[in-house]
């Protein structure tokens, strides 16, 4: 890319990561996200780095939204149309958290039925 197709706050610090024999190396070498993380430091590269930022969240904003609706509409199938929001709500709630469950916690606060 060249230096002039990018906006004006960024054309110093592109020259600058373009003319590093070594940064250019390790470009071509790792993932393109893990280019940015590692060796993109926000003290050397402060606007780039802040660019990069934004525009990474974008995907990962964008990836959120998807899987939570691919979730909610496989919550809300016809069969389950009887579902209140507070319930719906709750169920999302579950299915989007990456808090794993402690089911062994569960099952010793849940109180077994006496016979009779």
């Amino acid at each position: 890319m060249e230096p002039a197709d990018v906006p004006d706050n960024l054309q110093l610090e592109m020259i600058d990561l373009q003319s590093n024999d070594e940064l250019k190396a390790k470009f071509n070498s790792v993932p393109l996200l893990e280019f940015y993380k590692l060796y993109v430091t926000s003290k050397d590269f402060p606007n780039l780095r802040r660019h990069a930022q934004r525009f990474a969240a974008v995907f990962g904003t964008t990836y959120c939204c998807e899987q939570f609706f691919s979730k909610l509409t496989l919550a809300k199938t016809r069969f389950r149309s009887r579902l209140t929001d507070s319930n719906l709500e709750n169920q999302l709630r579950v299915a989007s958290s990456s808090q794993p469950a402690d089911l062994a916690r569960l099952i010793r606060a849940k109180q077994l039925q006496p016979s009779h």
